[in-house]
């Protein structure tokens, strides 16, 4: 783990990295899985989001706003 010096210069504007939910959205559009996540950017959370993609569609939030949906394959 980190020390807390080491999180502050990575992470200047905050003490640690933004956590995300990944929510796992069946073919009728329900939530069917909820994951945490946490990454220093929205790009790397959607990144990391597409392991998550197999049957299902994945979408990817940060707290109350939306950061982007993945199709399924």
């Amino acid at each position: 783990m980190l020390e807390r010096s080491s999180r502050r210069a990575l992470f200047p504007e905050g003490d640690t990295m933004p956590n995300y939910r990944i929510y796992l959205i069946d073919k009728n559009d329900r939530v069917i899985s909820r994951r945490e996540m946490v990454a220093p950017t929205d790009e790397a959370a959607l990144e990391a989001a597409r392991q998550y993609l197999d049957d299902v569609d994945v979408e990817v939030w940060d707290h109350a706003r939306k950061v982007g949906r993945l199709s399924k394959k």
